[in-house]
C-alpha cells in the first residue's frame, strides 16, 4: 500500500506495510525484549545465588549471548522498518524479502532463546 502526502506543493510517496505485518513485527519485538529481560533476570539470580565461578561462567556467557541475539533482531526490525518507510514509492523486493526472512528467523530465535533460558534455570534449580 502506498500513501501520498502533500507538502508545499510536492507529493511525497511513502511505502507502507499492512497492519497485520506491523502487528507481527511489534509482537516479535515485544517478545525479544521480554527474553532480554528474562535472560538478565536469570543472570542476576545466578550471580546472587552462586557467584561467578568456573561452574557458572558458561551459563553466564550463554545468557549474555542470548541477550545479544535477541537485541540483534530487535535492532534489525527497527532498521528495516525505517528503510521500508523511507522508500519511495515502494520498498524494494529485496528489502521486503529481507523483512520476511527476519520475521522467520526472529520467531525461531525466540523459541531457541526460551529453551536455552529454561535449560539454564532447570540446571541450577532457579524459579
Amino acid at each position: 500500500m502506498i500513501y501520498y502526502f502533500g507538502y508545499k506543493n510536492q507529493v511525497i510517496y511513502m511505502a507502507r506495510l499492512p497492519a497485520e505485518t506491523l502487528k507481527t513485527i511489534f509482537s516479535l519485538q515485544q517478545q525479544l525484549l521480554e527474553e532480554i529481560d528474562e535472560a538478565r533476570a536469570v543472570e542476576f539470580v545466578l550471580l546472587e545465588q552462586f557467584g561467578e565461578t568456573e561452574a557458572t561462567i558458561p551459563e553466564l556467557d550463554e545468557l549474555q549471548s542470548i541477550r545479544e541475539r535477541a537485541d540483534s533482531y530487535y535492532s534489525r526490525f527497527y532498521v528495516i522498518l525505517r528503510r521500508i518507510y523511507d522508500a519511495r514509492p515502494v520498498a524494494s523486493r529485496d528489502t521486503l524479502e529481507l523483512l520476511a526472512r527476519y520475521i522467520n528467523e526472529a520467531d525461531a530465535t525466540i523459541e531457541a532463546v526460551q529453551a536455552s533460558i529454561q535449560d539454564i534455570k532447570r540446571n541450577w534449580n532457579l524459579p
